[in-house]
């Protein structure tokens, strides 16, 4: 989308800002995801706890927080009410039972396959605006944003 023909939701988009027009495409890709998943009864972090567990099975409490980038009470909170939609279930961590890991149910992998439809055709739609080349070019320079702030 060119300049042009931008539409101006707010005052301070006329400022050229990065931040600023980052923050909008995550917002505005964030609300197209929350809305393909709201039929499935979802929220983003549902499921992409549900994408993590596919990916990790038996993950523990402390890896969510890592890859959510949410507190311990937020954690506890999501699983405690994916364990009560019977998507995931804990089980005792083999060294200490104290610790549990959480693997995904029947429902739960059912979940995340829907999930994972769901987010990907929201996702495609912002994709097929670049070719290739601009998606790489966009990449790499989003990975020098996230250094400086690293």
């Amino acid at each position: 989308m060119c300049k042009e023909d931008h539409v101006i939701r707010f005052p301070w988009e006329h400022e050229d800002s990065n931040t600023l027009l980052i923050k909008l495409a995550f917002v505005t890709i964030r609300r197209e995801i929350e809305t393909a998943l709201r039929p499935l009864g979802l929220t983003p972090q549902q499921s992409q706890s549900l994408h993590l567990l596919s990916m990790s099975p038996g993950a523990m409490n402390a890896d969510l927080e890592k890859l959510l980038f949410i507190d311990k009470s937020s954690v506890t909170s999501l699983i405690n009410g994916m364990v009560r939609k019977e998507w995931v279930v804990r089980r005792d961590h083999e060294q200490d039972a104290r610790m549990k890991r959480i693997y995904l149910t029947e429902k739960g992998i059912e979940m995340y396959q829907q999930s994972s439809q769901a987010v990907k055709a929201a996702k495609d739609k912002s994709n097929q605006m670049l070719t290739h080349e601009e998606s790489a070019t966009l990449q790499a320079l989003l990975r020098k944003f996230i250094k400086a702030y690293e």
